[in-house]
């Protein structure tokens, strides 16, 4: 009577074992397919601006419960915002489709459109591209506008002008225009309130700004 009792209860002690193994794994593969995925943004920019966008969209995802949560990732500047996603570091990136190797990539969200705009200051004989012959740019941005720098050149045959191309931070600007070290700037903005005071306030108030 003793081995039937145990080989019942040995079943029966197979049997819960096998439905609480099975409700385990359920249990697994529910919060793996219910738990967040998380993407990391590289983000990088002069001004900042494209981090704290990124991190309000990452506050805005995460306080609504959404199953996407994005990871941010400030490498500083745009160029290094796209060797991140181009190295593979980084599943997404906030970056211009003309800098750094974007071949394989895919536009998911477009957030704004830059311009290219050559600005010179008040009172400047500078009026158009042919003023410029043996004048020096400013590059604002430096590396991450090589690029443009480069198809500017081209089409407007500025080498043969005797252009010149100085990389300049966003802090060295205002110095160099005042120290006349640059004669123009190069800088790529979105048109908005915002970035057109920051360009505003490389020069000195005036009523009167060239832009071509």
């Amino acid at each position: 009577m003793i081995a039937p009792r145990l080989s019942r209860w040995m079943r029966v002690a197979l049997v819960a074992s096998l439905i609480a193994f099975v409700a385990g794994a359920a249990l697994l593969v529910y919060r793996y397919v219910m738990s967040p995925l998380t993407l990391s943004v590289a983000v990088g920019s002069i001004d900042g601006e494209s981090a704290r966008l990124m991190t309000t969209v990452a506050s805005r995802l995460a306080s609504t419960h959404s199953r996407t949560r994005l990871k941010i990732e400030n490498t500083g500047t745009a160029l290094g915002a796209a060797q991140a996603f181009s190295s593979g570091r980084a599943d997404l990136a906030v970056v211009r489709p003309d800098v750094g190797e974007l071949s394989a990539a895919r536009t998911v969200l477009l957030l704004t459109h830059g311009v290219a705009m050559i600005v010179v200051p008040p009172g400047s004989a500078i009026e158009s591209i042919d003023d410029l012959d043996s004048k020096t740019v400013g590059v604002v941005g430096g590396e991450v506008n090589h690029a443009l720098v480069e198809a500017l050149s081209k089409v407007y045959d500025l080498t043969r002008a005797k252009v010149r191309f100085r990389d300049l931070a966003l802090s060295d600007v205002q110095q160099a225009l005042q120290s006349k070290q640059v004669n123009a700037l190069l800088v790529v903005i979105p048109l908005t309130e915002q970035y057109l005071s920051i360009v505003r306030n490389f020069f000195e108030r005036s009523p009167k700004r060239n832009q071509h």
